[in-house]
């Protein structure tokens, strides 16, 4: 019965990675490839027109907007020290831990395993806007919002032996537990939208409170998506994830199959 769990989930999951993955994946890059871009002032416009209907409110519509990040309130990272638009930090603990066991023999051995363990996992709450060239004002971007792919880049990556983290002034809340005999170090990641990052954003813009916001669309077919990549850059790579999940998709369902095959012989 176990063994034929694993050709059965190979076959599951390849079909899931050719029919559920890669149409999402196509289906993001439709949206991308053939949604023509919005300016801020074009917003603004369209907004004040169905606010003269008395639709300003209620009125919906999914766009695609480019433009800079607006960063009237720039934040600290927390490890890095440098002034950005908006982080999202982590740090992870890394031990080591030591472990008796028998072999096949009998014999008692003892083997040294690192382990990884996640300390905190951060992001900052300011409100992030964007604005283009139209000089027509300020965008509320709802990156905080569930449902939003927001694609940033990984800024910052390090390890630090215990015995370097003196100078990371965060440390010295840690719990002392974290410092025990096992602790190697820690390893501190930063994803940042830069100061003036530009922005290719792809969702729904609504009024709220007067401003203009951009968040995830009602219909969940539709992504929301904020990127500091430009479209060609995201376009060409979800082509590239929706080829390899077609490929993988096959080469599981395939292998799963001849599993089946052999098993039954």
């Amino acid at each position: 019965m176990m063994n034929i769990i694993l050709p059965i989930a190979l076959i599951i999951g390849g079909l899931l990675c050719i029919f559920y993955i890669r149409p999402k994946i196509q289906n993001k890059v439709m949206e991308m490839k053939y949604m023509q871009t919005k300016s801020v002032a074009e917003l603004r416009q369209m907004f004040d027109n169905m606010d003269s209907m008395v639709l300003g409110d209620e009125y919906r519509e999914y766009v695609e907007i480019k433009g800079n990040v607006c960063s009237q309130a720039p934040v600290m990272t927390p490890y890095s020290e440098r002034k950005v638009a908006y982080c999202e930090s982590g740090l992870t603990q890394v031990t080591e831990v030591k472990e008796q066991y028998r072999d096949n023999e009998g014999c008692l051995k003892t083997r040294v395993t690192k382990r990884e363990t996640l300390i905190s996992n951060e992001k900052t709450s300011q409100v992030i806007r964007m604005k283009d060239s139209t000089d027509a004002g300020e965008i509320v971007l709802e990156i905080q919002a569930s449902g939003c792919e927001l694609d940033i880049p990984k800024t910052f990556d390090r390890f630090e032996p215990k015995n370097n983290l003196r100078r990371y002034g965060c440390f010295s809340t840690c719990p002392s537990e974290c410092f025990g005999v096992g602790t190697l170090g820690f390893k501190m990641m930063e994803k940042t939208i830069e100061l003036d990052q530009k922005l290719y954003v792809i969702g729904e813009a609504f009024l709220s409170d007067g401003e203009i916001h951009i968040g995830k669309p009602k219909d969940p077919k539709k992504p929301f998506i904020v990127s500091t990549r430009s479209e060609e850059e995201l376009i060409s790579s979800s082509d590239r994830n929706a080829l390899l999940s077609l490929a993988g998709g096959i080469a599981a369902a395939v292998i799963g199959a001849a599993l089946i095959f052999y098993l039954n012989i």
